[in-house]
């Protein structure tokens, strides 16, 4: 894929996933509205190559990475905290693939991906936001519940 082709895709996840967090309840997506644009803002400045060379990118395309890695982080950081690790892993593996296509070192990438998960994980608890694990405490209280009947049928 060249440059051009993937931060064209780029743009359009960025849509795509703004779009998804929209969708959320007004906590959730209020957290990611509020706090966006600081977080981009504080992204690093620059790449660096597998050989140390600091990668050469117009403000425009820094800016679509950094705003591109900001939204998936944030997906990543809601699906983390509502327990889904597995979504949360997808979304952190294709984010830093697609940019490393661009030239940066994936680990450098990857890096900075999880620094600013872990900054929207507490955010999103700092406001309230984190999603609530129903389904979690009804399984426990159904168990005591089923624990507390058996002990009482079998006596």
């Amino acid at each position: 894929m060249k440059q051009r082709e993937t931060l064209r895709e780029i743009s359009e996840l960025i849509l795509t996933q703004e779009a998804a967090i929209e969708k959320h309840q007004p906590p959730t997506s209020s957290v990611y509205k509020n706090l966006r644009d600081v977080i981009i803002a504080g992204q690093h400045a620059e790449y660096k190559t597998e050989t140390g060379k600091i990668l050469t990118l117009s403000n425009n395309e820094l800016s679509k990475i950094n705003h591109y890695l900001t939204s998936s982080s944030f997906i990543s950081a809601w699906y983390h905290l509502s327990g889904n690790k597995e979504n949360r892993d997808k979304a952190a593996h294709s984010c830093t693939q697609l940019i490393s296509t661009l030239g940066p070192h994936d680990e450098e990438v990857l890096r900075k991906y999880i620094e600013t998960e872990k900054l929207w994980r507490s955010a999103i608890k700092k406001w309230g936001a984190a999603p609530k694990q129903i389904a979690k405490k009804l399984l426990i209280f159904l168990l005591i519940i089923g624990v507390v009947c058996y002990w009482f049928w079998m006596r």
